[in-house]
């Protein structure tokens, strides 16, 4: 379930974004003014379509804030930096699209310019900065929110470290109850004794919230705890104690009227986001089809003719969504052989001999991925998701990864967060291998359609500038 504190810092965090690169919109044009410059036209119509570009950007790059709390301090600057990385190119997407639309040569580029590269050191600092002020100001309200713990003496030492960083995250400890009438060995907060004594202090104490510790003989007592909650007005955190069997993240699910808990988060079981995400895929492959692709097919037939003669596309078996085979199409870049004729689980490598001339420069710049746009328009794959491996190498990863089938509860894509961030080509380094699969769970857990355009802007970035393992 989502952290409805954490989703209102979000909220807070996305208004005081917008307002402040509004204004600095203004601001930016009077500086501008006072140097004498050539004026802007239309600056109602940039202010507004930039403040619209940032609106969609922090949509995709403001989900999971509660996990920005608990980075180091590189992890914050690192995210910050991404965040308005990504924030200022869809300003800057924004604003020329516009510029060009309306055919505006009355108006400064040279403003336009600067207006957009002064914002990217305002949004870093404020996606960094933002989220402590928020705790430190926002959050001292909870400090004086008085809580105690409830479980067997055992159950409190499992969660020793938990509870002394929330001691300065929101939480003011009073002390602990046990159900086993023994003393924790948890240093720093008053053992208070048996619960049985709960209600006596109760009476005597105002107490915000009881946090409860279920272990494998929970009795009558968790009932009654909970009745005292409600009957004192102090709310109730009950601890998932399951979490602690199993590697992956449980998810609250509800079916059919009751509750379950599940593995893994799954955005795209919704009728509805499946319906977004498909308009969104023949949104994009369809004008690819029909104005991409055929030019494409000319021009690598041209140099297949020169250079390696046989047949225009490679297809093979790939496994798709559910563990489904479907056959995907990419150009040939490789010397023809015929099925049977060599092992086709081998990947490429760095001068590798079966590549003609033509087909290791498609395959640097991805221009071999492009017929992958009719496996889209098919429905077997999306524009975004987790790369389609071979059958022989998802045998391999579902071995040594666990989990991993978690990356086929969705269409294989085109592009994938792993290769929008440099992760493709040969599996030679099992840390990166592990990073690509880790990623591809994240998507799965965290879709959203603005994701999905973040990825599709990071694969440009890719393919104009690929990176070394693209061979």
């Amino acid at each position: 379930m989502i952290n409805h504190r954490d989703k209102g810092y979000a909220t807070l965090h996305k208004i005081i974004l917008w307002l402040v690169i509004f204004l600095w919109f203004w601001c930016s044009l009077r500086i501008w003014e006072s140097l004498d410059y050539s004026l802007i036209n239309l600056p109602w119509n940039y202010a507004l379509v930039g403040l619209a570009g940032l609106v969609v950007a922090t949509f995709g790059s403001l989900q999971q804030y509660g996990l920005f709390f608990i980075k180091n301090g590189w992890g914050r600057i690192r995210e910050s930096i991404l965040k308005a990385n990504f924030q200022t190119s869809l300003i800057a997407f924004f604003v020329f699209a516009s510029y060009f639309a309306t055919k505006d040569n009355e108006t400064s580029r040279l403003f336009l310019i600067f207006y957009i590269s002064s914002s990217w050191p305002l949004l870093a600092s404020l996606n960094f900065a933002l989220p402590g002020f928020f705790k430190r100001v926002i959050g001292f309200q909870l400090i004086n929110r008085k809580s105690l713990v409830i479980g067997d003496s055992q159950s409190v030492d499992a969660l020793r470290s938990w509870i002394k960083r929330h001691a300065v995250q929101g939480f003011s400890f009073e002390g602990i109850f046990t159900t086993d009438d023994v003393k924790p060995s948890l240093v720093g907060l008053p053992w208070l004794g048996c619960f049985k004594k709960l209600e006596q202090y109760l009476t005597e104490n105002k107490i915000h919230q009881l946090i409860i510790l279920p272990n494998n003989e929970t009795g009558n007592w968790i009932k009654l705890a909970a009745e005292l909650g409600e009957k004192y007005g102090c709310r109730i955190l009950v601890y998932n104690n399951l979490s602690g069997y199993f590697d992956s993240r449980l998810v609250f699910v509800e079916e059919s009227g009751r509750q379950f808990f599940s593995f893994q988060n799954e955005p795209l079981e919704s009728p509805f986001n499946q319906m977004v995400k498909r308009c969104f895929d023949l949104l994009i492959s369809l004008p690819a089809l029909i104005f991409i692709l055929p030019p494409c097919m000319c021009l690598v037939k041209v140099s297949q003719i020169f250079q390696s003669r046989g047949p225009l596309f490679f297809t093979q078996e790939r496994v798709g969504l559910g563990g489904r085979i479907f056959t995907i199409w990419k150009f040939r870049t490789m010397e023809f052989a015929e099925k049977g004729e060599r092992d086709e689980s081998e990947q490429a490598y760095p001068g590798d001999s079966r590549i003609f001339s033509f087909g290791a420069f498609m395959r640097r710049f991805s221009i071999d991925e492009i017929p992958q746009f009719l496996n889209v328009f098919r429905g077997e794959m999306s524009l975004v998701g987790p790369r389609p491996y071979l059958a022989k190498h998802d045998f391999i990863f579902q071995k040594d990864f666990k989990a991993y089938r978690i990356r086929q509860f969705v269409k294989p894509g085109v592009t994938g967060p792993a290769q929008c961030r440099g992760l493709r080509g040969e599996f030679t380094d099992p840390v990166l291998v592990k990073k690509r699969i880790e990623l591809d769970f994240k998507y799965v857990g965290n879709w959203t359609i603005w994701l999905d355009c973040e990825i599709i802007i990071r694969t440009i970035g890719q393919v104009l500038f690929p990176p070394k393992s693209a061979y």
